[in-house]
């Protein structure tokens, strides 16, 4: 057991989420949630540096989907799914050049 994580698991149940965590950290997390039931449900992010896109959230996980995202409800019950959706965000983030900290809510389907 992964004692950080678990301290994340627990913050990522409040309404307040987890702490901010790094890109590296976030992908770490993003696993160990998935192999343990949980998909998260929403997902913040905050400029470290780089990006163009505007406002922020464009890479983030958002309760309510996106214009055109057809699949979005999906992610929310299958943690699998919502593993590959996170590392997604991810790298659309780092394909435009931003990096970001990170602030997750979670919960088990």
């Amino acid at each position: 057991m992964n004692a950080r994580f678990e301290t994340l698991i627990a913050q990522a149940q409040t309404g307040a989420g987890t702490e901010w965590i790094s890109e590296a950290e976030l992908l770490e997390f993003n696993e160990y949630l998935a192999a343990r039931g949980f998909g998260v449900s929403r997902m913040e992010v905050a400029r470290a540096e780089g990006g163009t896109v505007a406002p922020n959230h464009g890479y983030g996980v958002t309760p309510q989907p996106f214009r055109g995202d057809d699949e979005h409800w999906m992610h929310h019950f299958d943690p699998v799914r919502s593993a590959a959706y996170v590392r997604r965000q991810v790298q659309y983030a780092r394909e435009d050049g931003a990096l970001f900290d990170y602030k997750v809510w979670a919960e088990q389907p």
